[in-house]
């Protein structure tokens, strides 16, 4: 008995085939799939970048700011004053010393800089004892 092809049996196969590589659509669809995976990649660099250049600017003002702390409580009670500097990377050291009450003088460190058009500040706190 010889086998009868009917005609969607003729149709399955040659779709069959015919199916052996991509079409233009389904390669157009996977690149644009990947684009914008790559795209979303790229951004969360970007932000873990600024947020690290952030972070790195953020640490080396509090530790101005401790340095500045340390040199006043170095200095004593009688050489500790007031004072501003400008450093680089855009970070304003300030200190100030209060006056002497009960053998104490309070000092305060602070560092401000620029942080995404923000105003960042740090401030350290201490004391003097006279």
């Amino acid at each position: 008995m010889r086998f009868q092809a009917t005609p969607r049996s003729i149709v399955l196969r040659a779709l069959g085939r015919r199916r052996r590589a991509f079409t233009v659509v389904e390669v157009l669809v996977a690149l644009v799939v990947v684009t914008v995976g790559l795209l979303g990649v790229a951004g969360a660099s970007a932000m873990a970048l600024k947020a690290s250049n952030a972070a790195l600017r953020e640490r080396a003002a509090i530790t101005r700011a401790r340095t500045r702390l340390a040199l006043l409580v170095a200095a004593g009670c009688t050489n500790a004053s007031d004072g501003e500097v400008r450093v680089a990377g855009g970070v304003v050291e300030r200190w100030s010393v209060g006056p002497t009450l009960a053998g104490v003088r309070l000092v305060e460190a602070r560092a401000q800089w620029d942080d995404a058009g923000r105003r960042r500040v740090s401030l350290l706190s201490g004391a003097l004892l006279c």
